[in-house]
């Protein structure tokens, strides 16, 4: 959905499926590092003795690992590439977008889409029906539907706004895929209905992800070219 993925950074040359410990809070949490510390220890070094012993077997097993590492943190280098290239077409800090006149917002929003290769057009005027940006993906092939709410920090989009979304999208759009994008955040209920009608939802941390960090969409939504929205 987007909406509350809040990770901490990482290099790029960290994959993202990698779990990162946290920092001990307490007594048993440094406990439970150093039995981990002592236990992988134990592990590398029983795999050094054994590949030692078993020379013959790890030599061939390891040049294959080189060869599988290194075509994957290419892949990892490149994926960093195209971000740094993101960030220099088109970038915002959460400050300049928190300056910025609800209009400005909304162009914002348009230009970011455009930038990760959306079609998209500002549509935002008297009579939109909740349709501020519309754009054709042609990765994903379906219409965005995006309805963009500049807001303070504390007021939350409700409930009434992703409904109106739900119901536009399709008739007056033909939109399978539908976004709502807000600089702030969004109350229980409406997360709740959005969960139900497949809208995806953005809110400040994900804004920060996608204008600020250069993150592709998709990957802010947790999207993939093999899935299509329900219509």
């Amino acid at each position: 959905m987007g909406v509350g993925f809040e990770e901490e950074w990482r290099p790029w040359w960290v994959p993202g499926w990698l779990w990162l410990p946290s920092r001990p809070r307490s007594g048993e949490g440094w406990f439970a590092w150093v039995v981990g510390l002592a236990a992988g220890g134990w592990l590398l070094h029983a795999g050094w003795r054994l590949a030692v012993d078993r020379w013959y077997l790890a030599l061939p097993l390891l040049a294959l690992a080189a060869v599988g590492a290194d075509r994957y943190w290419r892949s990892l280098w490149a994926a960093e590439q195209e971000r740094r290239g993101r960030m220099a077409s088109y970038s915002l800090t959460f400050e300049e977008m928190e300056a910025m006149h609800w209009r400005e917002f909304e162009i914002a929003v348009m230009r970011l889409l455009r930038r990760d290769g959306v079609d998209a057009q500002h549509t935002g005027r008297a009579g939109d029906f909740s349709g501020d940006v519309v754009g054709h993906d042609p990765v994903l092939g379906g219409i965005w539907m995006v309805q963009v709410k500049h807001y303070a920090h504390g007021n939350r989009v409700g409930s009434h706004d992703v409904q109106k979304v739900a119901g536009a999208a399709w008739p007056i759009y033909q939109a399978r895929l539908k976004l709502v994008v807000t600089t702030s955040g969004y109350t229980r209920d409406a997360l709740a209905f959005s969960e139900k009608a497949d809208i995806h939802l953005i809110d400040r941390a994900a804004l920060i992800r996608w204008a600020t960090d250069g993150v592709h969409l998709h990957d802010v939504l947790g999207l993939s070219p093999g899935r299509h929205e329900p219509g």
